[in-house]
This record gives structure tokens, sequence and C-alpha cells, in this order.
């Protein structure tokens, strides 16, 4: 072991200790049982702080610090959630030039990571495509209009089964847009929603089964975070879980779904913003 990684993991295990010991705990809700948590500090936090999907052999994710224009895109690996690879700053230079510094919400289809993508002031909202072997961006930038994601694009979700990439604007939102990925990001359809109604500060959805999941960070509920389902066909919003993640500092971030041996099947990004990342593994009733 070189002299560096031992003292990286001198300095790592203290800060571990002190995050678990700080934070709060995640605990099992009647709709969402907790089966594990991971917990990221330092620079692999910094990897993983916004999105989260899967190809059923890694998982990927992506992090952002606009404050200091540093994004990322990682891969790990599912079983023990050890770093294959990372991309620093893996935007093209489209995005670099006009200052696009924070990526979102991300969805793997088709050997691609689809990403959320915005910039200063939420501007120059936009998806952005990447390799999923590679972390390299396959030059494919498709704008959105900013009448309509005025305060930004934080998500994104593509269904395998269709290849219609979903998203919607952050707050207030009264509508999903539906896109190709097949024809140029040509816009499908505009679902106005119902049952729960209009959607806020959704920062993460992820397809399973037919259905799209959405992380939902709302604000004065306590511990508990919300997990919305979205029908596609219908446009109609409803509860799906409430999690508890144990605090009110806690932010939830983006989901993805993955059967894996431990019995989860729930994968869900939170982000203590003053120590680290955690990824909550969740059983639940479909």
């Amino acid at each position: 072991m070189s002299i560096l990684l031992k003292l990286r993991n001198l300095i790592v295990l203290p800060i571990l200790i002190l995050t678990i010991i700080t934070s709060p705990a995640a605990v099992s809700s009647d709709s969402a049982e907790l089966i594990s948590k991971d917990t990221f500090v330092l620079e692999q936090a910094l990897m993983m702080g916004q999105g989260i999907t899967t190809d059923g052999e890694y998982y990927y994710t992506s992090g952002a610090i606009a404050g200091i224009g540093l994004t990322f895109l990682a891969k790990f690996t599912v079983e023990e959630m050890e770093l294959v690879t990372v991309a620093m700053n893996p935007l093209p230079d489209k995005c670099k030039d006009r200052r696009n510094d924070h990526i979102g919400g991300i969805s793997w289809y088709d050997g691609k990571i689809y990403a959320s993508v915005e910039g200063p002031d939420e501007g120059y909202p936009c998806i952005v495509v990447f390799d999923a072997e590679t972390l390299e961006c396959t030059d494919e930038v498709y704008d959105l209009p900013y009448e309509i994601f005025d305060d930004g694009v934080p998500w994104c979700a593509v269904d395998n089964e269709t290849g219609y990439l979903y998203t919607s604007k952050w707050s207030d939102a009264e509508t999903v847009y539906c896109y190709d990925v097949n024809n140029e990001m040509a816009l499908v359809k505009e679902i106005p929603l119902t049952g729960l109604g209009i959607l806020d500060r959704i920062q993460g959805g992820e397809f399973y089964d037919g259905s799209l999941y959405l992380s939902a960070d709302i604000q004065d509920n306590g511990n508990f975070k919300n997990i919305l389902k979205l029908d596609v066909e219908t446009g109609e919003v409803s509860l799906f879980a409430e999690r508890n993640v144990g605090g009110n500092n806690i932010e939830a971030e983006g989901l993805t779904f993955l059967e894996t041996a431990d019995g989860a099947v729930m994968h869900v990004l939170d982000y203590n913003k003053l120590v680290g990342v955690f990824v909550h593994h969740y059983d639940v009733e479909f």
C-alpha cells in the first residue's frame, strides 16, 4: 500500500466514524423497510451527491459542486459499492463554455447515461448523454426550453421499454414532459398531473415495472421524505412510500431500482451537507 493511500485511509476513517456518529440514522417506516446503508465521505461523497442509476451490473452516480465548478460521474460495483471509475468535469465544451455547472439526476438506457444538466441560476437546461462504459460524453446535448424549465431541470428518467425520457421543472410543476431519445429528443407529449397534483422539489426519477417513481425532497415534514408514483398514461400522482431519513437536515436526492441479494429493491441517495452522502437500500411493497 502506497504512503499516499495509507495517509488517505488515516484521514477517511475518523471522518467516516464521525459521520456515522453525528448523522441522524435512517430507520424503517411502514412503507419502506431499510435493509442496509452505505456511507461516503470526502471525495467519494462529491462523486455521488446528486443522482444514481443502474444497469443491473453497476451503479452510476453524479455529483456537482457548483460553487467551484466541479461536476462528476462515477461507476460503482453493485455488490460492495466499490469505486470502478470516475470522470471529473465530464461535460462537453458546449456546456463548459456557457457555464453549465450542475449535473443532477441521471438514468441509464441502452448503454448510455442520460443526465439532467443546468447552469448558473438554473440557466441553459439540457439533457447530456454519456457512454456508460467510459463515462465520456457522446457529444449529444439536447437543450430544453428555458421558458418551461425556468428553475432548472433536476431529474430525468428513461423508460427502458419505450425509450421515452421524462422530466419536469423543479418546483411547482403541473406538467411532466416526455421526449423520444431515439428521435433526437423530440417532444412526444405533455402530461398534465392529477391526484396529488403539483410536484415540488423532485430530485430524481426512475422506472420500475412500468411505473415512474420520483424522489421528493419535501420540506417541513420532519424526518420524512416521500417517494411518489406517477402513472405516465393518466398523469395521476400518488404517494408510494414515506422514508424516515432520521433528521430534517438530510436532503433527498436520486433513486434507482434493482433487486439485490439482501432483499433490497429501491436504492435512494440522501445527502447530509455537513458530512457525507448515504445510499439507503430498501425493501418496498409494490
